[in-house]
C-alpha cells in the first residue's frame, strides 16, 4: 500500500489526526507495506478508536485482525 493510499483511508474513516501521529512509525515499522487497501478498510470497519491510542496499541490490534482474518496456518478462516 502506498503512503497516499494510507493517508486517504485514514482520512476517509475520520482518523486524520491518527495518521499524522502514526505516519513515521508506520513508515519505519513497515506495518502496512505489504497489506492491501481492502484489509485496512475492513479493519477500520470493525474497530473504532474513540480515545487517543499509542502506535503499539494500533499495531497490536491491526496484527491481531490480520492474523484472525488470515488464520493461523495462512489459510482464510472463512
Amino acid at each position: 500500500m502506498t503512503e497516499q493510499q494510507m493517508e486517504d483511508l485514514f482520512h476517509y474513516y475520520g482518523y486524520e489526526d491518527l495518521y499524522k501521529r502514526f505516519k513515521t512509525p508506520l513508515f519505519v515499522s513497515g506495518l502496512l507495506d505489504h497489506s492491501d487497501t481492502a484489509l485496512l478498510e475492513d479493519f477500520f470497519d470493525q474497530f473504532t478508536f474513540e480515545n487517543p491510542i499509542l502506535f503499539d496499541e494500533f499495531r497490536f490490534w491491526f496484527q491481531y485482525f490480520q492474523v484472525s482474518r488470515r488464520g493461523m496456518d495462512g489459510s482464510a478462516p472463512y
